[in-house]
């Protein structure tokens, strides 16, 4: 759960779990002081042990004095609440359970907060107007859910963790949010904000049904076959001056699109009239950005240019199962196995690390478009694909593309010593990771990313590379022809 929020003490809100249940947080301090409990200094639970000896007050901030031993009386210190660990005596350890909890907590708080700026006559959030009885008055215009519960505003702030409100991150995104261009056409009007909300489902059945389209009537389909809701427009949260009850989120009184292009204009039309998807990113700074994407001009599109390849980071062919797809502006797609020797994928890196995975079928579905082949079979373009499971006759094939492509890597990677095939097989034979026996694991891994290069004429640079890595990275960033207009606050 992180540090204390001072905020929490302004409010001397309430703790809802521990010993001191129901005091409020100047209180559990005062008497965690008087009943010689410890604090710990840190953001978590191994932080340093020390004894409060006074709750300071000094105008809105709050501070705690602190001694070294139970028995001694000598300050030793003074520091903000914020700098002490929120233990069970402050009801912490029970908030949610940290990843995918919090981030259903963390989205969902942020509709509360922007909703005090489009649903009342306040024009700018601070640490006074956004209280927890603030909150709790947008709970109808925040439909926000994890699974089939509908979260309240209670909820949600005593399982929010600690930092978010410390930092005052959903301040500075609301605040960014309703200042932006983007909020011109929201702006007097009644405003819903949605998470995991019937609404929001219906903004992307739109998106399924687009893709049934798409498979029944293109071959090969534009979408990849598992283009997911991300992929299309990673909108954590949705705001909406239509009703939630609403099963047309882009239709503007009219029948909905169901062809991509259609469907990604309508979302950008709608944008400026009354649905907008808005991808939430934790605020480090001191103010949020606010960025378009997937934008009319398209403003946003990659031009990512391929710069070589390398067998693991450092061209070592029997030093890892990976390879890695190298592009010029520092970005990377290691390719690897996900469950040691079967689904293999693609995991941006480098540039390009928090776009997250691309599924082997999905990078398969970029080689056919650009070079009219599949990765390691000759199938029919647009028929369903599967990995290569290395099996003994595939010997001469997996040594035939490693003496081809061992001294093809990347400038800065020296040529190495080409084994030959029995020695080549000692060594992937006795491949280790870990301390075990992996073998199985380098062959499956490593004669797909073979095939993968020899798929591509990774050997030598050329404009069709260069596509290829356009249209990867492009994906990875939800930036596809077909994906979406979104904001993203960061």
């Amino acid at each position: 759960m992180g540090t204390l929020a001072a905020k929490r003490f302004k409010e001397n809100y309430k703790a809802s779990g521990g010993p001191y249940k129901g005091q409020g947080y100047r209180e559990i301090a005062n008497n965690k002081i008087k009943d010689k409990r410890e604090f710990i200094l840190g953001s978590n639970a191994n932080g340093s042990k020390v004894y409060g000896l006074q709750l300071i007050q000094d105008k809105d901030k709050y501070f705690i004095s602190y001694t070294n031993s139970k028995s001694s009386k000598k300050e030793v210190g003074k520091k903000s609440v914020g700098s002490f660990f929120k233990d069970p005596d402050f009801g912490g350890g029970r908030g949610s359970g940290g990843g995918s909890d919090d981030t259903a907590v963390t989205e969902s708080l942020q509709c509360y907060f922007l909703s005090i700026l489009f649903n009342t006559s306040a024009t700018k959030l601070d640490n006074k107007n956004t209280e927890l009885k603030k909150l709790q008055e947008q709970q109808n215009y925040c439909f926000t859910f994890d699974k089939s519960t509908r979260f309240k505003a209670e909820v949600l702030y005593e399982k929010c963790p600690e930092d978010w409100l410390q930092t005052d991150v959903f301040i500075k995104s609301a605040n960014a949010i309703y200042n932006s261009v983007y909020a011109k056409p929201f702006k007097n009007r009644r405003v819903y904000f949605h998470r995991g909300s019937p609404y929001m489902k219906a903004v992307y059945d739109n998106k399924k049904r687009a893709q049934d389209y798409d498979k029944k009537n293109n071959n090969p389909p534009l979408a990849p076959g598992s283009f997911n809701d991300d992929k299309w427009n990673p909108g954590d949260i949705w705001m909406s001056t239509k009703s939630p009850t609403d099963k047309k989120p882009f239709a503007n009184g009219r029948d909905e699109p169901i062809e991509w292009i259609d469907l990604r204009e309508a979302v950008r039309n709608t944008a400026d009239d009354h649905t907008l998807g808005i991808s939430l990113k934790k605020v480090g700074g001191a103010n949020a950005m606010i960025t378009p994407f997937n934008t009319r001009k398209r403003t946003h599109n990659n031009n990512t240019k391929f710069s070589g390849f390398s067998f693991g980071k450092t061209g070592d062919f029997f030093g890892s199962t990976d390879v890695y797809l190298h592009f010029n502006d520092g970005g990377s797609m290691q390719c690897r196995a996900s469950n040691v020797t079967s689904q293999w994928q693609g995991n941006m890196t480098g540039k390009y690390a928090y776009a997250g995975k691309i599924g082997g079928g999905n990078i398969n579905h970029y080689v056919e478009k650009v070079f009219k082949k599949s990765i390691g079979k000759n199938s029919v373009l647009g028929n369903s694909w599967k990995e290569t499971y290395y099996s003994n006759s595939n010997l001469d094939k997996m040594y035939l593309l490693y003496e081809k492509f061992i001294n093809k890597q990347k400038p800065g990677i020296k040529d190495q010593v080409v084994l030959d095939k029995q020695a080549f097989k000692n060594a992937a034979d006795n491949y280790t990771s870990r301390g075990r026996n992996a073998s199985k694991a380098f062959y499956f891994a490593k004669y797909m990313n073979l095939l993968f290069l020899e798929s591509i004429g990774a050997q030598t640079k050329s404009a069709k590379l260069d596509e290829l890595s356009r249209v990867i990275v492009r994906y990875a960033m939800s930036n596809t022809d077909i994906s979406t207009f979104f904001i993203k606050v960061s």
